[in-house]
């Protein structure tokens, strides 16, 4: 039986994750017989901490909106007198400004590395369901040079459009990632949780979830009905998870 897939040609890592973006039947040829992805992490974790610093005063300036009065409302904080409850506001608005604003950046490798591992376990599982032929280790070096997209360009981007529009137009931390074109952008009134979930229906995500899908299909020789099953099933964890942080910070 003939096949559409590109003859295979040992490839480096670097082209590898290039090849993820402009081409990426060549890439899941070549992550099918090498799974590499130390320069996908490499590419991956260097955009994304540019992205990052690129909307840290954003993020600042949302926790500095936000923070007060969710703390205010808050039984422990409430039952103080004003003066400590200014004090203590301030002192916890001052950690988070610290921890995520000037600093989050340093979460970026952690996120990539344990979204990885996290896709790799669900890819695995799908492919074993279907009969496929992958391993963990194939998958997770998909994972790895997907995020290069899902998590390098997308930081980027967002990064570039709080550049434009300046930090102070973001009043919640759902507003910032909402920027990327995608679903929260015909709902811009809508916070919380449902904005954080059509956030991550953005182009990034959906992008990165064909790739998965694809990936599978490629890489693990898994029946296109049960790739794009387990591709989708990823995306809807992503939305579950980004739901309950949209609840919990705005």
């Amino acid at each position: 039986m003939s096949t559409s897939e590109p003859a295979v040609q040992r490839r480096s890592g670097l082209a590898t994750v290039v090849d993820i973006v402009v081409s990426p039947s060549t890439a899941f040829a070549a992550l099918r017989e090498a799974p590499t992805w130390g320069w996908a992490f490499l590419i991956a974790t260097a955009l994304g901490i540019i992205g990052s610093l690129m909307s840290a005063p954003a993020l600042m300036h949302a926790l500095g909106v936000m923070l007060p009065a969710k703390l205010a409302a808050s039984p422990q904080i409430a039952q103080l007198s004003p003066d400590q409850q200014q004090k203590q506001i301030a002192m916890i608005v001052g950690i988070y400004k610290v921890a995520l604003g000037q600093f989050g950046f340093v979460f970026i490798p952690i996120i990539i590395l344990v979204a990885a591992l996290a896709q790799g376990v669900v890819l695995l599982i799908g492919d074993k369901i279907a009969h496929g032929t992958g391993s963990f280790k194939q998958y997770f070096a998909l994972s790895v040079n997907v995020s290069a997209i899902g998590v390098g360009l997308a930081q980027v981007v967002v990064g570039i459009i709080v550049l434009v529009r300046g930090a102070d137009s973001f009043d919640t931390p759902t507003a910032i990632s909402g920027t990327i074109p995608g679903l929260a952008l015909l709902a811009p009134g809508v916070h919380g949780a449902a904005g954080a979930a059509l956030g991550v229906l953005n182009v990034f995500y959906l992008w990165a979830t064909v790739l998965l899908a694809l990936g599978l299909q490629r890489i693990g020789r898994v029946r296109a009905a049960a790739a794009w099953i387990t591709a989708i099933v990823l995306l809807a964890i992503n939305v579950a998870f980004a739901a309950w942080g949209g609840a919990q910070n705005g």
